[in-house]
């Protein structure tokens, strides 16, 4: 009965700003990278600007993790941090169709943002490796892309399936902030501030590192260390 009462009243506020915009880069800058880098040859003029988007992401997920530590309660990273057997106690129940309602994350949610962000952080990474000329990095960079999809695939699955569960559109919660849940698992304030100057941050670093592209060299500038990079791949051979 409470069960249902909460599916139908989403009216709890738990996501801020920084949670829902850091949301829509990070799927949006994820679409892009991967039709870009999967939809075009590595000579094509447009290939390049998947990694000025991945350097830009990365950029994302280091405030991100930045706000893990300052942000609002169920933004802190310590909110992810579910053992393996509840992860896998919560797929038990999903799979039996048992209602098991979290305020914030549930555990495999949670699990696979953690793989996300540690995805993006190595692809970035691995990325700079291959544009340095680090061959065996290239095979690398492309499982890691691969590896990305099924871990959004899943999550995806995820939100589809607890929608059906529990008929709370959950998707919605990253437009809104709001969940079906008791008053006290919310947060007061969604921190418009904080979500603006995040935004403002991200275009400000993107904007700069596609300010500094030089498509014939194929380098750019990262902002804040000032360091000129390779992006996409070396062909430089050594004289």
């Amino acid at each position: 009965m409470n069960q249902e009462k909460l599916t139908l009243n989403r009216t709890t506020l738990v996501w801020d700003w920084v949670v829902r915009l850091f949301h829509a880069v990070f799927a949006l800058g994820w679409i892009a990278a991967l039709v870009i880098a999967l939809g075009t040859s590595h000579s094509s003029r447009t290939f390049p600007y998947h990694t000025l988007i991945g350097l830009t992401l990365g950029f994302a997920v280091t405030l991100r993790l930045v706000w893990g530590f300052i942000g609002t309660r169920p933004a802190r990273l310590r909110a992810l941090l579910y053992s393996p057997k509840a992860v896998f106690g919560y797929i038990r129940d999903a799979m039996l169709w048992k209602p098991t309602m979290h305020p914030g994350h549930n555990p495999a949610s949670a699990w696979a943002i953690i793989a996300m962000l540690l995805l993006t952080a190595m692809q970035v990474c691995t990325g700079l490796a291959v544009g340095s000329g680090v061959r065996e990095a290239k095979e690398i960079h492309e499982v890691i892309a691969y590896a990305m999809i099924a871990v959004i695939v899943a999550h995806v699955l995820g939100v589809i399936l607890h929608t059906a569960r529990h008929r709370e559109i959950i998707a919605l919660s990253m437009a809104d902030g709001k969940r079906a849940c008791e008053p006290v698992h919310g947060i007061r304030s969604a921190r418009p501030v904080a979500g603006i100057l995040f935004l403002i941050l991200v275009f400000l670093f993107g904007a700069s590192v596609y300010r500094s592209y030089d498509a014939p060299r194929q380098t750019t500038k990262v902002p804040l260390v000032g360091k000129i990079i390779q992006v996409g791949e070396s062909e430089v051979e050594d004289d």
